[in-house]
């Protein structure tokens, strides 16, 4: 944005000559070698009224500058927040002013721009691992911030988060506990502080419920009956058959599996007098003894300590996820009569401004 105010400036100075629309003339009369900023003011405030579009745009951006120049600190806030929270950081076409007023138009906003917490680009995240039944615990909400800023976020007296912005993109886990008993919109409340500055952000969630069918309760095959296997019958193997009349045994047939004949293999003795089969030979030599070279052991040891700091585990990748203005998930519950239904629940976020708040 720095950048823009810049080329502005040069744009500005070059389209100087370029015809004016009758109210840029009329402002521009009230803003020259000697200003009246409460004349400026008093015209374009009334004027801005009936403007539309690009015009629109350009008299709300000079307008907070005329408040400050009157000594209106609050008509200046409150106008410098209107502007960022409608048009964000965009600047519009504001060539056509004299080169007196423009440098101080630009002198006033720079500062503005540098400090003011401005949250914009709200977006529902959706992750791929998120099933898509069953109901949440939370949902997650990608923003951008402006500036740095010191944040908190609450949903009525009850704080639920708070800590350090820095300037880009950040995620904010909002709980859902609790929501979805019926269809609603719950305000949750995100507080920055950057300075002496207090933007106050409403972030609006609407749960909106409907009930898509009954759910269907089991087949009285499937409550009393066992559904047939489709698995290939396999014979007995092994089992036990008794038939009783009158509590009196009459007839026990068992059956046995029958079991592979044990397999051996002869093994040879020792080859030679004194050594145990399969062993080599005894050491007869004492000079010699037995044992693992130290610096054979210490030159291992070495390699695996090497390779075991070497080895760095692989840094977590980046969780995948997509904006979306609208998450659905389907799930079951009750209602109000005690019947079983399937419901599709969608959340979404409605459009919200800032402001700033009066200390």
């Amino acid at each position: 944005m720095s950048k823009r105010l810049a080329a502005g400036l040069a744009l500005a100075l070059a389209l100087s000559p370029v015809l004016r629309a009758d109210w840029k003339a009329d402002l521009n009369a009230r803003l020259g070698a000697n200003p009246d900023y409460r004349a400026a003011w008093d015209f374009l405030s009334g004027e801005s009224q009936k403007l539309q579009g690009d015009d629109k745009q350009a008299a709300a951006f000079i307008l907070p500058f005329l408040a400050s120049k009157t000594g209106d600190r609050a008509a200046e806030e409150s106008l410098v927040s209107s502007y960022f929270e409608t048009y964000l950081d965009d600047y519009p076409d504001f060539g056509f002013l004299e080169e007196y007023a423009l440098r101080g138009l630009l002198g006033f906003w720079g500062p503005w721009e540098k400090r003011y917490p401005l949250v914009y680009d709200l977006n529902l995240l959706s992750y791929a691992r998120t099933p898509a039944t069953g109901l949440p615990a939370s949902v997650d909400v990608g923003l951008q911030v402006l500036n740095e800023a010191f944040y908190r976020v609450s949903l009525g007296p009850y704080i639920l988060e708070g800590g350090f912005w820095p300037k880009g993109f950040h995620i904010l886990t909002i709980p859902l506990s609790g929501l979805f008993s019926r269809s609603d919109t719950y305000e949750f409340t995100l507080d920055l502080k950057a300075g002496d500055l207090i933007v106050r952000r409403p972030v609006r969630l609407q749960v909106d419920i409907a009930d898509v069918a009954p759910v269907r309760g089991p087949t009285p095959q499937e409550t009393f009956a066992a559904r047939p296997s489709t698995a290939p019958v396999r014979p007995i193997q092994e089992g036990e058959i008794s038939v009783y009349i009158d509590g009196k045994l009459v007839l026990k047939s068992r059956k046995i599996a029958a079991r592979p004949a044990p397999f051996s293999f002869p093994l040879g003795g020792p080859l030679m007098q004194g050594q145990k089969p399969y062993m080599p030979p005894p050491n007869r030599d004492p000079a010699i003894a037995p044992g693992v070279s130290v610096l054979d052991a210490l030159a291992l040891a070495y390699k695996a300590i090497k390779d075991l700091v070497g080895k760095k585990p692989p840094k977590p990748l980046a969780a995948s996820y997509q904006k979306v203005s609208v998450l659905s998930f389907s799930y079951s519950r009750t209602t109000t009569a005690g019947q079983a239904v399937s419901a599709r629940a969608s959340l979404s976020l409605p459009s919200a401004k800032g402001f700033l708040l009066k200390e």
